[in-house]
């Protein structure tokens, strides 16, 4: 058996869908043949409740601008790395700021460091205009390079992540391992489960049911959806979209017809919406691999998702010109398939062959 410990760097805040990565990634851990201690480097008070994993704050402070950021992680890890000595530093989140944090404070500290490159950063200059694309671009190329270059090894969720490191470093070891979804939650229904859980929302029966999760921005392709649902409706099909979610477009999806924006929805409830709708559909113009795809397809409905990202490996059919989806929305579609590397067991061997050999254990 081989005893690991692992200092995962959550930085200031940690996002829900980090959140719930790391519970989800801790439960296969368990069982598996290694010893693994994680300590989660977190702002204090930000890391509670999250089983299997010791918060620990190093100094880290609240910051607003992103240098400030920058040199808070950096700091903080390389006083955790050096008072604690563990195995390898893992960076999960933020890969641009908290990855080059790490990678700075990994060769500071002489310690091996595991980066996790889980969006579509190197591309998110495209969606600002101006100064803010500026930003963006020098955040997330200059930055990201770092780990790209400094890291011993980098974790991607699919070939399009696999392609975006290799085109800038094609030495860095790289290993594809999407996130793993809670099966025990997540999973199909009997027919008749479906059908009362739509009763129980207020879903019309006599219409084929769209959902979309996603904050209500451009970004995530809300005036992709609310195009197609006035062209839905031009032609007359029967449907009823509905868009959980907050934020500023939520009175223009209000307006469009066909389209219901039901706002926030306890992540605890979000499996039955997902059991009880036809299509899960997701516009999104930039991602990585979208949890709303994973749960959906475990669930054991369809999807349909922009091919951006690692999304198509996931989706049920995916679409890049938005005159496409229309058609899409009113075909027939079997739920996506998870292969292999989706399984649990392969999940399990793969991130823990990545902490061990990062760590020059095996």
């Amino acid at each position: 058996m081989t005893e690991l410990r692992v200092g995962v760097v959550g930085g200031t805040q940690l996002p829900g869908n980090v959140r719930t990565f790391l519970e989800n990634v801790r439960r296969l851990l368990t069982d598996t043949e290694h010893d693994l201690n994680c300590d989660l480097i977190i702002r204090e008070g930000c890391g509670e409740g999250l089983n299997g994993y010791t918060p620990v704050d190093p100094g880290l402070s609240e910051t607003e601008r992103a240098i400030g950021t920058l040199r808070t992680v950096t700091q903080a890890v390389t006083t955790y790395a050096t008072e604690q000595e563990p195995d390898l530093l893992w960076q999960v989140t933020k890969f641009p700021l908290h990855g080059c944090a790490t990678t700075i404070a990994g060769r500071r500290t002489g310690t091996p460091v595991l980066t996790r490159f889980a969006g579509d950063n190197f591309n998110e200059f495209r969606f600002s205009e101006g100064m803010s694309a500026l930003n963006a671009f020098a955040l997330n190329n200059l930055f990201g390079r770092v780990p790209v270059h400094g890291s011993e090894r980098v974790i991607v969720l699919g070939p399009h992540g696999r392609s975006e490191i290799k085109r800038r470093n094609d030495d860095i070891p790289v290993t594809e391992i999407p996130q793993p979804v809670d099966r025990e939650k997540f999973s199909p229904v009997p027919a008749e489960r479906e059908r009362k859980l739509a009763r129980a929302f207020g879903f019309p029966t006599d219409k084929r049911i769209l959902l979309t999760v996603g904050r209500l921005t451009e970004r995530k392709g809300m005036r992709t959806l609310i195009e197609t649902a006035e062209k839905l409706s031009e032609r007359g099909e029967p449907f009823r979209w509905y868009v959980i979610g907050e934020g500023p477009m939520r009175a223009e999806l209000a307006a469009a017809r066909g389209v219901e924006p039901l706002g926030r929805v306890d992540f605890s409830n979000i499996v039955d919406y997902y059991r009880a709708a036809n299509l899960v559909v997701h516009p999104s113009l930039i991602e990585g691999l979208p949890n709303v795809l994973l749960e959906a397809a475990a669930c054991g409905t369809p999807t349909v998702a922009r091919n951006v990202g690692d999304s198509a490996t996931a989706a049920s059919a995916s679409f890049e010109d938005d005159a496409e989806l229309a058609d899409l929305l009113t075909g027939e579609h079997d739920p996506a398939t998870l292969g292999e590397r989706f399984k649990p067991d392969q999940l399990r061997e793969a991130y823990a062959d990545a902490l061990v050999e990062t760590a020059g254990k095996k």
